[in-house]
């Protein structure tokens, strides 16, 4: 890696970063890059979606105010 290619690298947002790393894993093909980034970006959201629901909103000792009657 050159000089200004590392130059170039380091003046880049962390989105085209990640656009580029896409890109070439895809070999160069954008169409390709950017399903493989929509499918990772699925699965994530299923991981995060099922995180969620395993997440405990804690426990609360005592009555509550609706069963008080």
């Amino acid at each position: 890696m050159t000089a200004a290619q590392i130059a170039e690298m380091a003046s880049m947002s962390q989105a085209e970063m990640i656009a580029l790393a896409y890109e070439e894993a895809a070999g160069g093909d954008a169409g390709r890059a950017l399903r493989d980034a929509i499918d990772d970006l699925l699965v994530l959201e299923e991981k995060f979606a099922e995180a969620e629901r395993l997440v405990s909103y804690g426990f609360v000792r005592g009555d509550l105010a609706s069963e008080r009657r």
